[in-house]
């Protein structure tokens, strides 16, 4: 929330995309040293990189989407360049999840020489990225579609920013939106910490057989991505936000029932394939909500509501999902947590079928 509101009212921007990047170097940089010191990692240590490369990282979010609207000369364009960019990212995430199996497969007998080596690689990555961050003309960050933005007292934008969240939420189109998929997005994520119990202690799957799981639903979400550049249009919003949400009513049911590997592989490819429809729309629909230099600020209370719901469901998944396991036993207890799971989806569903006002 706070980065939207910085990104917003003062020039910063440049500095955002750089501390955006920041967590690509320096998590794999701490990760490798604590490795070749230490010859282990332990966990509490990769929970405190993580929330705070996480933290950095959520730096340049609010900023990507108004920077690709301000550059394009029309909606339509800047609906292609938000796919364009969607889809490099998306490109990018499926070679590096390509790569990290790779390399788990070529040292799979050396755990310590498999991870240095990921880390390495991923160090080497995030040079390359930090110095193309750099090399972006000010100029073409700091395009405001004409907006001329004096400079101000400390004081004064510290408080702009501090007010962010108040602003977003006085317009009516934007609260209703974000509520409708802040509640959906705590009822999907309750499941998100038993998918991987599933696939590990159920299933009994391998580390490559789940990476792939990532990469056939990133194809997929490309797939469908570039789909929406081609054919989305303002009037189709509701329709493909819908079927999104209903679409993926039946994830956990067929979790709750999954036999085999190749039904979670077809699984990840139709989540993929769904969730490409509201990566493009969300954002294009805050952009056009929002008003002229507040994008970033509406795009950062987005995401600070997404994320607290996806971190408060996550929770309650994993504690839910400990006491019904031990109570029933793993198989059992896991798929009473599904249903429990697909009951709040659906419920979720149906509430962003009332909510008419968040489309245009």
């Amino acid at each position: 929330m706070g980065w939207g509101g910085v990104g917003d009212v003062s020039r910063t921007r440049k500095l955002l995309l750089f501390l955006g990047a920041l967590p690509s170097l320096l998590t794999p940089l701490t990760l490798l040293l604590t490795l070749v010191f230490t010859q282990g990692l332990e966990p509490h240590l990769v929970i405190c990189v993580s929330f705070i490369a996480t933290f950095l990282g959520s730096a340049s979010a609010p900023i990507i989407a108004p920077i690709i609207s301000e550059l394009a000369i029309s909606s339509k364009e800047s609906l292609r360049l938000f796919v364009v960019h969607s889809n490099l990212s998306t490109l990018f995430s499926i070679l590096g999840n390509a790569t990290a199996t790779l390399v788990l497969q070529m040292f799979s007998q050396n755990t310590f020489q498999s991870f240095a080596s990921l880390f390495l690689i991923a160090l080497l990555s995030a040079v390359l990225a930090l110095v193309t961050t750099l090399s972006i003309p000010q100029t073409v960050i700091d395009v405001r579609s004409g907006e001329r933005h004096k400079s101000e007292e400390h004081v004064r934008i510290f408080s702009k920013v501090a007010d962010s969240f108040t602003i977003a939420l006085r317009n009516t189109k934007f609260k209703d939106f974000a509520f409708a998929n802040t509640v959906y997005t705590f009822s999907m994520s309750i499941a998100w910490p038993l998918f991987i119990l599933t696939q590990k202690n159920v299933l009994n799957l391998t580390p490559a057989q789940i990476t792939s799981f990532s990469i056939a639903s990133t194809i997929a979400t490309i797939a469908s991505q570039y789909l929406m550049g081609v054919y989305l249009r303002r009037r189709f919003y509701r329709f493909f936000t819908l079927l999104n949400r209903f679409g993926l009513v039946i994830v956990p049911l067929v979790y709750a029932h999954a036999l085999n590997y190749t039904q979670l592989l077809l699984l990840n490819i139709y989540t993929g394939f769904l969730s490409g429809f509201t990566n493009i729309i969300f954002p294009m629909y805050i952009i056009e909500c929002a008003e002229n230099g507040k994008r970033a600020t509406y795009i950062g209370v987005y995401n600070t509501l997404i994320g607290t719901a996806s971190f408060t469901g996550s929770l309650l998944g994993g504690y839910l999902s400990s006491i019904l396991i031990e109570v029933l036993g793993l198989s059992q207890g896991l798929r009473a947590a599904y249903y429990i799971c697909t009951i709040a989806r659906a419920s979720s569903a149906i509430l962003t079928l009332k909510t008419r006002e968040y489309i245009l």
